[in-house]
């Protein structure tokens, strides 16, 4: 297995809300579009996230979707990431969040994301939906594999219902450990059961059941060793990605943490 853990930017989701906001994607959103979308201020502020990432010990990272969005990127955006990531000797292997509700949206991030040599979409479009023939054919034509993500799901069951059983070779699962921890699921079982599907990891943990206030590993509900157990009994061998991304405080502590309980565990 993989032993190099990988950071998600969405952990610093909000970051540019300066973790003062009350508990709100859409702030997370809106102020992470705002502050990285102009180009003229792009390469700087980019950096400096960059910068803090490297300072935690990660070379290896997967982009959230409002790091540089399907709806504003440019090729001088995809340009300046591409020598930033080269300078600090770094790499982005996965693209998560949303990737678009139209086919236009989708096709987008189809082509940032092959500017950025991405394969995995972690994450969710309702083209899976709505129109997945499209979808499909897209996924192939580019080289990609949709890597669908529970969150409502309540069991790996509600996924493969959600993902089908056909168009395994473009479409897959990324497990988020967390959304189980929050649905009262055993995360380590989950792994377990989507192993057939299991394209990508989210490694979570959550504060308590019925909520989805992420935490520092072995601070929460999630058993965390069963899931790097569980990953070794089905012979892993793709990305794990650390995620936490709270409202309320600067994330890297926890996840300094996180990092050296998992790598442990490894």
């Amino acid at each position: 297995m993989n032993r190099e853990l990988a950071f998600n930017t969405a952990n610093y989701a909000y970051r540019q809300a300066f973790y003062s906001s009350e508990e709100d994607w859409g702030i997370a959103c809106r102020t992470s579009r705002l502050y990285f979308s102009p180009i003229e201020t792009f390469k700087e502020r980019m950096d400096d996230l960059l910068a803090e990432i490297e300072g935690l010990g990660f070379k290896k990272l997967e982009l959230w979707h409002f790091h540089l969005n399907q709806k504003w990127w440019t090729e001088e955006h995809v340009q300046v990431l591409k020598d930033l990531l080269a300078a600090r000797n770094m790499s982005v292997f996965a693209y998560c969040g949303g990737f678009g509700d139209t086919e236009e949206e989708f096709l987008k991030t189809c082509e940032l994301v092959k500017r950025l040599n991405i394969r995995i979409l972690a994450g969710a479009t309702p083209l899976l939906f709505n129109n997945r023939p499209f979808l499909v054919e897209k996924l192939r034509e580019y080289g990609l594999i949709l890597a669908y993500e529970n969150h409502p799901e309540k069991t790996p069951q509600d996924v493969l219902n959600k993902i089908g059983d056909t168009d395994a070779d473009v479409i897959g699962t990324t497990i988020d450990t967390g959304w189980f921890g929050t649905q009262n699921y055993p995360a380590g079982q989950a792994i377990r059961e989507l192993k057939d599907r299991l394209v990508h990891v989210h490694l979570k943990d959550v504060l308590r059941v019925g909520t989805h206030e992420t935490c520092a590993f072995q601070d929460g509900v999630v058993d965390i060793a069963d899931c790097i157990e569980a990953l070794k009994d089905i012979g892993y061998t793709g990305e794990i990605s650390l995620e936490h991304e709270p409202h309320t405080h600067n994330p890297n502590e926890d996840i300094a943490r996180s990092k050296t309980y998992a790598e442990e565990l490894l």
